[in-house]
């Protein structure tokens, strides 16, 4: 395929940063120890790449996305296990990584960050929940140390990784708030939030302290970064509030979190693979459900990204290529019917 070309989005233009643009670029090829990979869907992710942190830049224009499932292709020199067809998703973790992303129709990548789907878990689906629920469950369990007798805030529950977090906290019959734009508070009910507090009511410390039938939060996440002072005021003593994003610098008021014991724990890191293989199985058998906001076409990378940053959007937002674009309605009818795509 040396001589192949594929469809591809690429930022980093003369026209800006942040334009996207589509572009017939050559098909890579994987290298020792990598895998070319045909995706089938791309999670959307942040528009850019951070710059490597020795101060080199990655190459300009550049193919962005991290997280894509799709087909092996081709092996490299090396790669045993890992065979033509198998079905996988690839996870992105380093970002000083410029080889070309998802957003595009091949992709190659390490061996190592490659995956197996069951056969009974789409493409779609993989995409969409993966890494979101990976993120949740290190949060949750490896950070926050989550067990059976707690009272859980999620704050940005409409984000992927909230919508995961009150996923898990449901399976595990855990009583959690979902803080979150009011529009979504029906959907998050349905998913098992025991309430739903808009992020701009009045008095959100005290409606969420009612929803916890006037106790404090044992643990407290926020998917975004954004919420650190009120979260310290809903925990209570020995309470853990695990971050997961760092959106913006935050004061915090240090006597209360002495005074309440409280611990601040960021979770990041890497991706442990006994974790997703756990998640996988547990999507396989229906205990969490993909949450789509939309299914955008590969030469509609521009519009999902505008989609992704809008308040209104529940859930992940995809990008597929356009020979298998799938809308999210037609996505939801072949769930219904069985048929995974």
């Amino acid at each position: 395929m040396s001589s192949a070309v594929m469809n591809a989005v690429v930022m980093g233009l003369p026209e800006g940063p942040e334009v996207l643009a589509s572009r017939r670029l050559p098909v890579p090829q994987p290298g020792r120890g990598e895998v070319l990979v045909q995706v089938h869907a791309a999670a959307v992710s942040s528009p850019g790449r951070p710059v490597p942190p020795d101060g080199s830049s990655v190459v300009s224009p550049y193919v962005p996305g991290s997280d894509a499932a799709g087909e092996v292709l081709l092996p490299g020199p090396g790669v045993a296990e890992w065979s033509p067809g198998d079905r996988v998703i690839v996870l992105g973790e380093d970002p000083t990584d410029t080889r070309p992303g998802a957003y595009a129709e091949y992709l190659t990548a390490s061996a190592g960050r490659l995956h197996p789907i069951p056969r009974n878990v789409s493409f779609l689906t993989a995409a969409s929940v993966v890494r979101s629920l990976a993120t949740a469950w290190a949060a949750l369990f490896r950070h926050g140390r989550l067990g059976t007798e707690e009272r859980v805030v999620v704050m940005g529950a409409a984000n992927p990784d909230g919508i995961a977090a009150v996923q898990i906290c449901r399976w595990k019959g855990i009583r959690v708030i979902a803080v979150s734009d009011g529009r979504h508070a029906r959907r998050l009910g349905a998913l098992g939030a025991t309430r739903v507090v808009s992020h701009s009511a009045p008095d959100l410390t005290g409606r969420i302290n009612t929803g916890l039938g006037e106790q404090g939060a044992t643990v407290v996440i926020d998917v975004e970064g954004t919420a650190l002072p009120a979260s310290l005021e809903l925990l209570e003593s020995d309470g853990r509030f695990v971050v997961t994003e760092g959106a913006e610098k935050q004061l915090i008021d240090v006597r209360l979190m002495v005074e309440r014991r409280a611990r601040v724990i960021g979770s990041a890191g890497p991706i442990d693979g006994v974790d997703i293989a756990h998640i996988l199985k547990l999507i396989g058998e229906a205990t969490f459900v993909p949450v789509i906001d939309s299914i955008h076409p590969l030469s509609k990378a521009a519009e999902a990204h505008h989609r992704a940053a809008s308040p209104e959007a529940f859930g992940a937002v995809l990008l597929v290529p356009d020979r298998f674009h799938t809308s999210s309605e037609e996505f939801a009818q072949l769930r219904e019917e069985g048929r995974p795509r």
